[in-house]
C-alpha cells in the first residue's frame, strides 16, 4: 500500500461462509477487514471508526436493508457503499439504485467483480 494509511473495509453479510471468503481475500490484499451479519452493529461501527468502504448485503435480518443504508448515508454521506444481493429482480434493483450506492453487486457474478468494485472505491478521491 505504498506507506498510505491502511484502508478499513466493513462487510455486512449474513452468509458467514461468504463473509469469511471475502474477508480472507481482502486481508490478503493488505486491507483491514471486519465482518458482521447485523445492520445495527454496522451502524455502531461506522459511528465509532473510520470505514473506507462498506459492503452491505440486502439480506440482513435485524433491520430493513434500505433503512440501514439510509441511516449510514446520513452518518457518513461520502462513504462508498457497495450493496450486494443474491437475487436480482427489477423491483429490488430499482430500490437499490434509489439508494445511490457506489456499486450494486449481484453475487452470482462472482467475487472477482466485487473485489474490483472494492478496489475502485478505495482508489477514488475522498469526498467526505
Amino acid at each position: 500500500m505504498d506507506g498510505m494509511e491502511r484502508k478499513k473495509i466493513l462487510i455486512v453479510e449474513p452468509d458467514k461462509k461468504l463473509a469469511k471468503k471475502i474477508y480472507l481475500i481482502l486481508r490478503k490484499d493488505g486491507l483491514i477487514t471486519n465482518t458482521t451479519d447485523q445492520a445495527l452493529e454496522s451502524i455502531r461501527t461506522i459511528q465509532k471508526e473510520h470505514i473506507s468502504v462498506l459492503v452491505f448485503d440486502v439480506d440482513v435480518k435485524d433491520m430493513a436493508w434500505d433503512v440501514a443504508v439510509a441511516i449510514i448515508k446520513e452518518l457518513e454521506p461520502g462513504l462508498p457503499i457497495i450493496i450486494t444481493s443474491t437475487h436480482n429482480t427489477p423491483d429490488l434493483e430499482v430500490r437499490i439504485l434509489r439508494q445511490k450506492p457506489f456499486y450494486y453487486h449481484v453475487k452470482s457474478f462472482g467475487t472477482e467483480e466485487l473485489l474490483l468494485a472494492v478496489q475502485n472505491a478505495i482508489e477514488r478521491p475522498v469526498t467526505r
